[in-house]
């Protein structure tokens, strides 16, 4: 019979951290919130969902939180305590959270990097759809990078699959953007997002697009399009269900960890069971360290 591994991994904190979590966990409830931050600080990766639920439901969480990203000495050390800072706001689920996630999307967009392509949207998704309207506004905006609105996109159509009843509306706000954006990066990065609503009627507009060169095809072309539209696995779909807490799991610290620092004859887990790439996927994260998708960055370079 195999024995059900630690959640809290208590071993995976002492071993990489030095700290003892049984001595830790008793003591959590009475620390301030300014000290549960600094023991996620010190922690590094090895985060638990108890500390993560322990610092979200305190009310000024958002406070130390802000702080804790403001500072860039933190940003310069280690990575790990603003992913968890942007996992944990969304967990909190109020007006200051998204507006300290969507501010940190903004300010430290280059800092977050494959972090800012693979999570942000179903973060940002995970806020409902009262966080729509914001979105939208934060999408508007000209002055941030293409990926970066891109990525306000992506969240909308996330929202639109989770909540049917504002797809037409996000559909029409999509297509409006994509008709009228003179930046054709933007439009190559949000004409997917259109395309997976799998609404037929956009197609007309897609291959004016694409006629007219608005589309950089080294990034998207109309065989992906019509695929993408024909496609109702929601395949692509599924892997933006995923729950902000999972990202505290013991099965995500011990992936995170292989990925990043374990050695081959030192995994905390068999490399079957790790997350394997045989070859880059469109929506991998790009290899050349941009922090942007395959299919956003190089995909097709190489062959020019």
């Amino acid at each position: 019979m195999k024995l059900e591994k630690d959640e809290n991994f208590a071993d995976l904190i002492r071993s990489q951290t030095k700290n003892e979590w049984d001595e830790i966990k008793v003591i959590i409830p009475e620390m301030s919130t300014e000290e549960l931050i600094e023991l996620m600080i010190e922690l590094k990766l090895y985060v638990n969902k108890t500390l993560a639920l322990e610092i979200a439901k305190r009310d000024d969480a958002v406070f130390y939180l802000r702080k804790l990203i403001q500072n860039g000495r933190h940003w310069r050390t280690s990575i790990w305590p603003h992913v968890h800072a942007i996992h944990i706001l969304t967990l909190i689920k109020n007006k200051e959270a998204i507006e300290l996630l969507l501010d940190t999307i903004r300010y430290r967009g280059d800092d977050l990097g494959d972090w800012l392509t693979e999570d942000v949207p179903d973060l940002l998704g995970s806020f409902g759809e009262d966080a729509i309207e914001r979105i939208k506004e934060f999408s508007l905006d000209e002055t941030l990078e293409s990926f970066v609105r891109g990525m306000a996109v992506t969240s909308l159509a996330v929202l639109a699959r989770k909540h049917p009843s504002h797809k037409i509306e996000i559909k029409n706000y999509i297509l409006k953007l994509f008709n009228t954006t003179r930046d054709i990066e933007f439009a190559s990065l949000i004409v997917d997002d259109l395309a997976s609503l799998h609404d037929a009627s956009v197609l007309p507009d897609i291959k004016r697009a694409f006629k007219e060169s608005r589309i950089e095809e080294f990034i998207i072309n109309m065989e992906d399009i019509e695929y993408i539209i024909s496609d109702t696995t929601d395949k692509r779909f599924e892997r933006h269900l995923k729950e902000p807490l999972d990202h505290f799991s013991r099965k995500e610290i011990e992936y995170l960890h292989n990925l990043h620092y374990a050695k081959p004859d030192k995994k905390f887990i068999e490399p079957a069971e790790v997350e394997s790439k045989k070859k880059i996927g469109r929506n991998d994260p790009c290899p050349c360290g941009s922090g942007k998708k395959y299919k956003k960055c190089c995909m097709g370079k190489e062959k020019s």
